[in-house]
């Protein structure tokens, strides 16, 4: 799949590959019939709302859908916060 421009109306400004086999962290959520569903976050993307202040750390799929987010006051802040959360490094970034 190819790299959005945007996710959900924020344009995407840095994004590390998406690759299905490199799982960043993983989502659970619990199904209505109690049953646990198991999401891989492939990818990662920082992104900027043009109305709004800061910028969006998007936590993606290997589809480019945003699971959880995290807003930051600049750039630098969501690579810092990707680094220590996630062990991605400044050059892993597009």
């Amino acid at each position: 799949m190819n790299v959005p421009n945007e996710l959900e109306g924020a344009k995407v400004i840095k994004y590390t590959q998406n690759d299905e086999n490199q799982k960043l962290g993983l989502m659970f959520f619990e199904e209505q019939d109690g049953s646990m569903l198991e999401i891989s976050i492939t990818a990662l993307a920082i992104a900027k709302y043009e109305d709004e202040n800061g910028y969006y750390l998007f936590m993606c799929d290997q589809n480019w859908e945003i699971q959880d987010d995290h807003q930051l006051e600049s750039v630098e802040e969501a690579i810092s916060w990707a680094e220590k959360n996630f062990d991605v490094n400044e050059e892993d970034w597009i």
